[in-house]
């Protein structure tokens, strides 16, 4: 066990979880972690798990290997695509980030309800190499799904550059987290990136940062093998070109852009950055 991020870790959620705090649990290993931190410190937050009735777009069964004690399951629907883009969209500041940004206001409505602070894993994936398109630089075998991804077109082809450049975009990502906790007055807290952690991980070789080794070595024991070594990476991803094929949503689509996304290119963003760009109170005052 790797002790010496473990403490940096486990500090960082403590002094994080001040204050009416929860934690935004997908089952996936960065939010695994600050929730099973957590426990193991006898610090008690609620959980909170968005999904999405769709198989593949559903993390329960891994989120629910950690949650312990006040848990809560947030189902996001095509009715709520339909009922609340609008008002997540008001939200939003460039750079547009991707589909998962409603996920993340829908777990955020919820959440207001009951916390005033939500913990996230936001940050690992930049700083331990989680992303596949890293692990594909480095010559290693990305996650299960990941089988025919290619490397997003500019994307650098050596590991030091690629971390780097997937790190530079951080804030990016935090200030998406930023603009949806804050629709609801909640504060977005992200324990890895904490300086003391950024600082362990930039000090290792870009070969050991990349696939999360060093953060898997700290947490094993403390979050269940089933995450640690789970062959997939979901994420918190979202449903949204699924949906757009059918109503409500194919109707909302056609009547904002007026076309659907390819379902065969789900991971596409250009349908979903026409949808938020697309500002139709100011087409009708026009």
């Amino acid at each position: 066990m790797n002790l010496q991020l473990l403490d940096l870790i486990s500090d960082a959620v403590i002094e994080r979880s001040e204050g009416n705090a929860g934690i935004v649990l997908s089952g996936g290993l960065d939010s695994s972690t600050v929730a099973a931190v957590a426990q193991a410190e006898s610090i008690h937050l609620p959980t909170f798990t968005g999904y999405y009735d769709l198989p593949g777009f559903d993390e329960r069964e891994y989120a629910h290997l950690v949650a312990s004690g006040e848990h809560h399951d947030i189902l996001i629907t095509p009715d709520d695509f339909v009922t609340y883009f609008d008002a997540m969209r008001a939200h939003i500041r460039p750079p547009v980030m991707g589909m998962g940004t409603f996920g993340q206001y829908m777990v955020a409505r919820y959440a207001s309800q009951r916390v005033d602070a939500v913990l996230s894993g936001e940050g690992s994936d930049e700083l331990f190499g989680g992303y596949a398109r890293q692990l594909i630089v480095a010559g290693e075998t990305p996650p299960a799904g990941y089988e025919d991804y290619t490397l997003p077109d500019g994307y650098p082809t050596d590991l030091e550059s690629a971390l780097q450049y997937d790190l530079d975009r951080l804030p990016e990502l935090l200030a998406v987290d930023d603009q949806m906790t804050g629709a609801f007055g909640l504060e977005a807290r992200a324990p890895f990136t904490d300086q003391r952690i950024v600082d362990y991980a930039l000090a290792l070789h870009p070969s050991e940062r990349v696939g999360k080794r060093h953060l898997r070595e700290a947490v094993r024991g403390i979050v269940p093998h089933a995450i640690i070594d789970r062959p997939d990476k979901m994420g918190f991803p979202s449903p949204l070109v699924q949906w757009a094929q059918s109503e409500p949503v194919r109707s909302f689509s056609m009547e904002r852009v007026g076309y659907i996304p390819d379902p065969t290119k789900p991971w596409d963003r250009s349908w979903w950055l026409d949808m938020v760009n697309k500002d139709p109170a100011a087409e009708a005052a026009a």
